[in-house]
């Protein structure tokens, strides 16, 4: 597979879904063509832009919670009572193995999304919890910013499952 953005050959971690670019920096996803599982995406433009790629975003329900749905970089919007939830439901009714997470690349700690609502870089930091994820946080206007392939890594990873 090759660069969206340079055409560089990539070279993913076969247990991501996508990564960043080592020529370029632009974040690439192996999953191109559908949204997350649990996702569904309303026939509904809203006002915001996408926090990575600028494109506009779709009005979604994530295991029934609002949501905004990039179509372009399959990224996800969610406020982050509604992140919390939904965490809690997917890990706790996951019935697939458990996968090892990938260590996390740290250039993802360096990469920013802007809030859709106040326009300030998010704060991105590593999910504090099961999945070696990086997540993307405006604690003013409480959005979280899940990348492709981060919900995912978060659910299927080991640990305790809350049931």
């Amino acid at each position: 597979m090759n660069c969206i953005n340079c055409g560089a050959p990539l070279h993913f971690d076969v247990r991501k879904t996508g990564g960043l670019c080592p020529h370029c920096n632009t974040r690439n996803s192996l999953r191109s063509d559908f949204p997350a599982e649990g996702l569904e995406v309303l026939d509904l433009p809203t006002e915001s832009l996408c926090s990575r790629c600028e494109h506009p975003m779709d009005a979604a329900l994530l295991n029934g919670r609002p949501a905004q749905y990039c179509g372009q970089c399959h990224g996800i919007l969610i406020a982050d009572e509604d992140f919390a939830g939904v965490v809690w439901e997917r890990r706790a009714s996951y019935g697939g193995s458990d996968a090892i997470p990938a260590p996390i690349d740290p250039r993802e700690l360096s990469e920013r999304a802007f809030c859709p609502d106040c326009s300030a870089p998010m704060d991105c930091h590593p999910y504090y919890g099961p999945g070696n994820a990086v997540i993307d946080a405006c604690t003013r206007c409480g959005w979280i910013w899940l990348d492709n392939g981060e919900l995912e890594a978060i659910e299927s990873a080991p640990g305790r499952r809350g049931r």
